[in-house]
C-alpha cells in the first residue's frame, strides 16, 4: 500500500481527519484538488456558536486543529448566550478567513505522517487489504482505508436567478468522477442545497447608520493550548424593512429556489432571505450582521441575506437599507445544490455499512457547518487508524460529549434536511458544557493516542489547580465580617454565622473568579478552569439527577425489545410513537427514544415493557 489512509478533500472534515489518523502513528495522503483552498471557509467567516462552539472545544480536548486555528485567527470574540445558564453559552470567533486558510495549510504541510497531493479523485476500487485509487490525470495511488470529504462539491451546481453552472464554490470545479465511483459501491446519493449571501466592499458601507457590535471585553479561547486572544475589529447590525422585503418579492418568480431549479433541500435553520421573507410575511425586518471576513481584505459578509435571488434584485435590496444606500457588491450570493450520502447508511464510526474501509465525513453526509464536520472528520479519521491498526473502535457517547450526539443523531436517524447541532439535541446538556470538554474527553483522546504530551501535561495541571481550588473552597471557613462587604457589594444576604467559602461560590451573584481574589486563594486554576468548577458548584443537584438519568439509560438502554412485540397495539404510547416504532422497528430503548414522534412519556411507558 502507498499510504495507510487517503483523505480525500481539504475541507475541515478532511483536515481533522488526516491529522487525527497521522496523531495515532499513521501515514496519511491528503488529496485535495487545490491545496491553496485547504481550510477555506466557503460561506460565514466565523468558527463556533451556540452548540457549534462546544464542539470547537471538544475537537481541541480530543488534540484537534480547529480550535488552535480559531484563536490564532480570531479577530472578534463573542460568547453567545452569556445571560444564560453556562450549559448554554457558546463561543464564537470571527475569523481572517484568508489567515485561517493559509494556518491550516501550514499546519498540515509540517505535520509529521501527513502528506499532501494536488487532484480530483475520480474512482474508488476495493482490492485486497484496501482501495486502488484514481486520479482524473491518471495517477493511481493505493491505501488500506480511505475517507472521502467532498462537502458541497460532489456534483456542485452553483445558482444564482436564471444563471447555473458547476462547481462546488465561485470560481472552483466540481467534483464530478467520485459521486459516480459512490454509486458505483452502493451508495445512495441524495441532492441537498446551502447558500451564500453577498459580500460588500468596506468603504461603499456608511458605517455611522449601522449598530456597533464589540466583541467581549474578556474574550474567550477555545484551545487550552492558547493562553489569550484579542478582538481586533467590530462587527455591526443593520436591518431589513418593508422595502427590502418588496424588491425581493419583485425577483420571487426569478428565484431558482421557487421556480423548481433547485430540486435539493436546504436547511432549515439557515434560510435564504427570499425564503424568511416568503414564509413570515408578517415580519417587518430581519437583523442582518456585516462582519469583516479579515484584515487583509475589504469585504464585507452579510450574514443573515443568503440569496440565490439574481444579482439586480439582490443589488436593489441591499441598497434600501440606509447603511447599504450606496454599497458596491464584491460578489453576489448564490446556491449551491450537491450530492449526499444519507447518515443512516454509516456506521456510527463514519464507515460505510457496505463498504468495510470507507469513511465518510462533513457536508456529504448531510449536515452543515465547518463544526459538525470537522467533528465528523476527527471521528472518521481515528477510526480508519484504529481499524488499520487492529483495534476496537472509537465510538462518542451521546452521554458525555456534543460529538457523540452528532454522530448518533447523525447515523441512526433518518433525516430529510441538513442537520445542525443545537444544544437542545443534547439530553444531558448540563455535562456537556464548553468549559469542561477537557475534563470529559481529554483522558479518552490520551488512551486513543489522539492527545500529545504537551496537551496532556495542560490538562494535567488544569485539573490539579481545579482540585485544589475545590479542596481550598470546601475547608475555607469564613466569619461574617470577614466576608460583609464582599457579599453587599453584590446584593447577596450577609451569612450571620461562620459559612465555607463553598457556600458563597454557589451564591447565583457571586463569580467564583472574584470570591478566590477577595480570599487570596493560591495556585488558581486558569479562567477556563474556575468556570468549570463555578459551575461544578452551581448546578451540582441538578448534576446529580442527570447522572441518574444517564446510568438509567445506560442500564436499559441497550437491552434489546421482543422480537415479536406488537407497535401498533402498545398501550400508553402515543399514536404518533406507535407508528414511527412500528415503522423503525428499533431494537432497543436508546435507539427508539431518538426517534421523531416518540416523547418522553412514551420512552417511560417502553422503558416499562423492558423492565417487564
Amino acid at each position: 500500500m502507498d499510504t495507510d489512509i487517503l483523505v480525500i478533500g481539504g475541507g475541515h472534515a478532511g483536515i481533522e481527519a488526516a491529522s487525527a489518523a497521522a496523531r495515532m502513528g499513521r501515514s496519511v495522503v491528503l488529496a485535495t484538488q487545490d491545496l491553496s483552498a485547504i481550510g477555506r471557509m466557503s460561506c460565514n467567516p466565523a468558527i463556533g456558536g451556540v452548540a457549534k462552539g462546544q464542539l470547537v472545544r471538544e475537537i481541541d480536548a480530543l488534540g484537534g486543529l480547529m480550535g488552535r486555528a480559531a484563536d490564532v485567527n480570531g479577530i472578534h470574540f463573542r460568547m453567545l448566550n452569556s445571560s444564560r445558564g453556562a450549559a448554554v453559552w457558546g463561543p464564537r470567533a470571527q475569523q481572517d478567513m484568508d489567515a485561517y486558510s493559509l494556518w491550516m495549510r501550514a499546519a498540515l504541510e509540517r505535520h509529521r505522517g501527513v502528506s499532501l497531493v494536488a487532484g480530483e479523485v475520480v474512482d474508488l476500487e476495493p482490492v485486497q487489504d484496501g482501495f486502488r485509487v484514481r486520479f482524473s490525470d491518471g495517477r493511481i495511488l493505493t491505501a488500506a482505508k480511505v475517507v472521502a470529504t467532498t462537502g458541497t462539491f460532489a456534483r456542485g451546481r452553483l445558482f444564482r436567478g436564471e444563471e447555473a453552472w458547476d462547481g462546488g464554490r465561485v470560481g472552483e470545479a466540481p467534483s464530478k468522477g467520485l459521486s459516480d465511483a459512490l454509486q458505483r459501491l452502493g451508495l445512495g446519493l441524495r441532492r441537498l442545497k446551502t447558500g451564500t449571501p453577498p459580500r460588500l466592499r468596506r468603504d461603499s458601507i456608511d458605517w455611522s447608520l449601522a449598530e456597533p457590535q464589540d466583541g467581549d471585553d474578556r474574550p474567550w479561547a477555545f484551545s487550552i493550548l492558547t493562553d489569550s486572544v484579542q478582538n481586533r475589529v467590530r462587527c455591526h447590525i443593520v436591518r431589513t424593512g418593508p422595502g427590502t422585503h418588496a424588491r425581493l418579492r419583485e425577483g420571487f418568480s426569478r428565484s431558482p429556489l421557487f421556480n423548481g431549479a433547485i430540486s435539493g433541500t436546504g436547511p432549515r435553520y439557515c434560510p435564504s432571505i427570499e425564503d424568511k421573507v416568503a414564509r413570515f410575511p408578517e415580519r417587518d425586518g430581519h437583523q442582518l450582521f456585516l462582519e469583516p471576513e479579515g484584515l487583509g481584505n475589504d469585504r464585507i459578509y452579510v450574514n443573515g441575506f443568503s440569496s440565490s435571488l439574481p444579482s439586480d434584485i439582490q443589488d436593489a435590496a441591499l441598497r434600501t437599507i440606509p447603511a447599504l444606500a450606496s454599497c458596491e457588491v464584491i460578489r453576489y450570493g448564490y446556491a449551491v445544490e450537491y450530492d449526499a450520502v444519507d447518515g443512516t447508511a454509516l456506521h456510527p464510526t463514519m464507515e460505510v455499512r457496505g463498504v468495510p474501509g470507507l469513511y465518510l465525513a462533513g457536508q456529504t453526509c448531510g449536515t452543515s457547518g465547518y463544526e459538525e464536520a470537522a467533528a465528523q472528520g476527527l471521528v472518521a479519521g481515528a477510526n480508519a487508524a484504529l481499524s488499520v491498526s487492529g483495534k476496537g473502535p472509537f465510538i462518542p457517547d451521546r452521554t458525555s460529549s456534543y460529538i457523540g450526539v452528532l454522530v448518533d443523531d447523525l447515523t441512526g436517524i433518518p433525516l430529510v434536511e441538513p442537520y445542525r447541532l443545537f444544544t437542545s439535541r443534547a439530553e444531558y446538556r448540563l455535562h456537556l458544557r464548553h468549559d469542561n470538554a477537557e475534563d470529559r474527553l481529554t483522558p479518552l483522546g490520551r488512551e486513543l493516542g489522539l492527545v500529545d504530551d504537551l496537551r496532556w501535561e495542560r490538562h494535567r495541571e488544569r485539573v490539579r489547580a481545579c482540585d485544589g481550588l475545590r479542596a481550598a473552597l470546601a475547608s475555607r471557613k469564613l466569619e461574617p465580617d470577614r466576608i460583609r462587604g464582599f457579599l453587599e457589594s453584590r446584593g447577596e444576604s450577609v451569612t450571620e454565622s461562620v459559612v465555607r467559602a463553598v457556600e458563597i461560590a454557589r451564591r447565583p451573584r457571586v463569580e467564583l473568579e472574584d470570591l478566590a481574589a477577595e480570599l487570596e486563594l493560591p495556585d488558581l486554576p486558569d479562567r477556563m478552569g474556575i468556570l468549570e468548577v463555578e459551575s461544578g458548584l452551581r448546578y451540582e443537584g441538578f448534576f446529580l439527577r442527570e447522572e441518574r438519568e444517564i446510568e438509567r439509560v445506560r442500564r436499559l438502554g441497550s437491552k434489546p425489545f421482543p422480537a415479536d412485540l406488537d407497535w401498533l397495539s402498545l398501550e400508553g404510547v402515543s399514536i404518533e410513537a406507535r407508528q414511527a416504532l412500528e415503522r423503525e422497528r428499533p431494537l432497543t430503548l436508546a435507539r427508539a427514544a431518538k426517534l421523531p414522534g416518540v416523547r418522553p412519556s412514551d420512552v417511560a411507558v417502553l422503558m416499562m415493557r423492558i423492565r417487564s
